[in-house]
């Protein structure tokens, strides 16, 4: 299996969970997952969130990919960037600002 069809597993796994949640049908993966006009993966309102999985026990936060992901963000945006991990034992972990987390435990 490619390495895009593996990290689309991922993707439609997240996006399936987010609209469960949130009762929104309109979030997707973005078209061409990064390699398009759209941020980041996958497409919602409150979040922008980029998929990585590693064939490997453990998982890094690469810091190029989280700074392009925050430099992506629109002026102004009230958009929360999420990185979104998963090792090879499919354990998936949600790497976010340490201010966002706050943010989100007070709403």
């Amino acid at each position: 299996m490619n390495k895009r069809k593996i990290g689309k597993k991922l993707e439609d796994y997240v996006v399936e969970r987010i609209r469960e949640i949130l009762h929104d049908s309109l979030i997707r993966p973005t078209k061409n997952s990064g390699a398009s006009s759209e941020l980041g993966d996958i497409r919602c309102d409150k979040f922008i969130i980029e998929c990585k999985k590693r064939n490997t026990k453990d998982v890094v936060l690469k810091e190029d990919v989280w700074t392009k992901l925050i430099n992506e963000m629109p002026l102004g945006s009230t958009r929360v960037p999420v990185y979104i991990l998963e090792n090879k034992n499919k354990k998936r972990f949600a790497v976010l600002n340490l201010e966002d987390f706050f943010n989100l435990i007070k709403q």
